[in-house]
């Protein structure tokens, strides 16, 4: 629970207040924590509003996804950097979307350092003269606000320098957005690929969804160096047919990427491996959706746009790999981002 003195924090307005313990709150919109990973974020001393969609794309009919499923934060990240020894750090439920496992990754100095659940914990530093970067990773499924944290009554908080590193945007359904990594983010394919590559991710993938062109328009007026797409399982099993749905979305998605982002490298992946062997409607086999999407991408190549590439995701995928016939284990998904890494580049 959040201590009374924190809440008092939040109805005076004040920065920060000591407590009896030496304690003092620190309100989540202070300039030296930093939200990655995400375009749209609302800052307000109560708490931060962290989206990774805005309402324009959420509300778009052509947008074939769930809203509540959008707004959670799958590779949002929170960092800022202390010499406090205890650290108490505070989150709340969203009303708007789920709220499944609540698994974040805690990174201390770049480096991976365990994993915590629930929406408030505490982290410690024994050494209380070090200055040490904490990295929150946001969990998958479960959508929050941040509310603050609260450190020791003699510390602070130093401002950490911006890195400058290739903005890399993944797009897709459940397999990009991290379903069968145990809730945790952190152990999807795309933010293990990002941090292989040292590259900073913003997961644009919604579980659920199918090919939403109007995805593209969140990168108007943004630099952005790397794109990966993995999208059509769901298509396939949904009423979509390759000639009326499916391939004259996958091109606008294409098309309409390329005029925002006419410099970025567009790697499409075609549909990994699945057990699944027939879609719920149709007649269509998963090959088909991987030759139309393939073909697509080919006109782009023949057309000209030489930094378009094709992946053949099944390739690159065994029945190993997948929890559940269709999606990726903690294993599957980490061999996949090994697999990527090799073949995605700047």
């Amino acid at each position: 629970m959040i201590k009374l003195y924190t809440l008092l924090v939040l109805l005076l307005g004040c920065s920060t207040l000591p407590a009896a313990n030496g304690e003092k709150f620190i309100q989540p919109n202070n300039e030296n924590i930093v939200v990655e990973g995400a375009f749209f974020v609302e800052k307000s001393s109560e708490r931060v509003i962290i989206n990774r969609f805005n309402n324009e794309f959420l509300t778009d009919e052509k947008t074939f996804a769930n809203a509540v499923t959008a707004n959670t934060q799958s590779g949002v990240s929170i960092s800022f950097s202390t010499n406090s020894t205890a650290i108490s750090v505070f989150f709340e439920e969203r009303d708007d979307a789920q709220h499944r496992q609540k698994v974040f990754g805690i990174f201390k100095n770049g480096k991976f350092f365990k994993k915590v659940t629930g929406l408030e914990f505490t982290l410690e530093n024994p050494d209380e003269k070090a200055f040490v970067e904490w990295k929150i990773v946001l969990p998958t499924f479960c959508g929050i606000h941040f509310k603050g944290i609260e450190i020791d009554g003699n510390s602070e908080l130093k401002k950490i320098e911006p890195k400058q590193k290739p903005v890399y945007v993944a797009i897709g359904n459940s397999i990009t957005h991290g379903v069968g990594q145990k809730g945790a983010s952190y152990l999807s394919y795309p933010f293990l690929l990002a941090e292989s590559k040292n590259w900073q991710l913003y997961n644009l993938a919604i579980g659920g969804s199918k090919i939403s062109w109007p995805v593209a328009k969140l990168l108007t007026n943004k630099k952005v160096d790397v794109i990966t797409i993995l999208w059509g399982f769901n298509d396939w099993n949904s009423t979509f047919t390759i000639k009326n749905e499916i391939k004259p979305y996958y091109k606008k998605l294409v098309s309409e990427l390329r005029k925002v982002q006419p410099e970025a490298k567009i790697y499409c992946i075609l549909p990994t491996i699945s057990k699944s062997t027939a879609p719920k409607y149709g007649s269509d086999s998963l090959e088909d959706i991987r030759i139309a999407e393939r073909d697509v991408a080919r006109k782009f190549q023949q057309k000209g746009d030489s930094k378009l590439f094709i992946i053949n995701g099944k390739e690159l995928t065994t029945f190993d790999d997948l929890t559940d016939g269709v999606h990726f284990s903690v294993d599957g998904a980490a061999r996949f981002a090994k697999e990527l890494n090799e073949r995605v580049e700047l």
